[in-house]
């Protein structure tokens, strides 16, 4: 993986318009499976199991090259918009992402909400613990999103995952 990775200096004229997934790495994929099974109501459409994909990344999977490849146990959740891969890998052996949201690098997925003050309250009957309440954008703090409510949670594995009831300049 190169130190730096290269910024062109023009638009590229390809397009990259459309999202097909998300890919979230975890420890336990039964259980990881039965979270978002239950917040988004989807059985995974496809789960399976992949071995010797080391040329698929080369080093930078493992950080060398190892005779045989990684091998991993995978599920696909379809939302509307975009899939959900779930990926335990079984070898190399899974550590820890530590990197805090306001780390470089640091992602999360968010999901959209009519209702974001129904959708916690569920959840949060339900024992899903969130970083803080829900909050609402104002003039104050985003006058181009006024109306917008987030609410920030983790999965079992840490991932930061958001709820969105968007207005003004989050409305797609």
């Amino acid at each position: 993986m190169p130190e730096q990775q290269t910024v062109p200096e023009k638009d590229l004229g390809i397009g990259l318009t459309k999202a097909n997934h998300v890919g979230i790495a975890v420890r336990d994929l039964d259980r990881s499976i039965a979270f978002y099974r239950a917040l988004t109501g989807r059985e995974p459409f496809v789960r399976d199991r992949m071995a010797g994909i080391e040329p698929m990344y080369g080093a930078r999977l493992t950080g060398r090259v190892r005779p045989g490849g990684a091998m991993l146990r995978y599920a696909t959740v379809q939302l509307t918009n975009i899939n959900i891969d779930i990926i335990q890998f079984e070898e190399p052996t899974p550590g820890t992402a530590e990197a805090g949201p306001s780390d470089a690098g640091a992602m999360h997925l968010c999901f959209e909400v009519g209702d974001l003050d129904a959708v916690y309250d569920r959840m949060t009957a339900a024992g899903i613990a969130f970083d803080a309440p829900p909050f609402t954008f104002d003039e104050d703090n985003a006058p181009k999103a006024v109306g917008t409510q987030v609410a920030y949670f983790s999965d079992p594995d840490g991932v930061s995952l958001e709820l969105i009831s968007p207005a003004g300049s989050f409305s797609r």
